[in-house]
């Protein structure tokens, strides 16, 4: 992944976390304008929405490498997103908020 693209995920990051409150009706018609790094973004924070993974179970899940997954994350988090990372695993707390509104 270039850095042109980690810095436009971490410029991006707080817009992302707000993206994941909406309803899944809002999320359907906008998530075709997203690039395609910031699919990959979500669908990772959705890997990790429920239970810390390691970088290599995240990259199983969404079909991509360790290092992306690692690159995507830091740079979220960088962005100012609440992210938890540690060397070999990461937790997204919050997940969205219709999730455990069920709950």
């Amino acid at each position: 992944m270039n850095q042109s693209t980690i810095k436009k995920l971490k410029d991006n990051a707080l817009a992302i976390e707000k993206f994941r409150t909406l309803a899944d009706s809002e999320q359907e018609w906008l998530l075709p304008l997203f690039a395609k790094s910031t699919i990959l973004a979500l669908k990772i924070l959705d890997a990790i929405a429920d239970n810390p993974l390691t970088f290599e179970e995240i990259a199983q899940i969404c079909e991509c490498s360790p290092q992306t997954v690692s690159q995507i994350l830091n740079g979220l988090e960088q962005g100012g997103m609440t992210i938890q990372l540690d060397k070999l695993a990461a937790f997204a707390p919050k997940g969205r908020l219709r999730k455990l509104a069920r709950r």
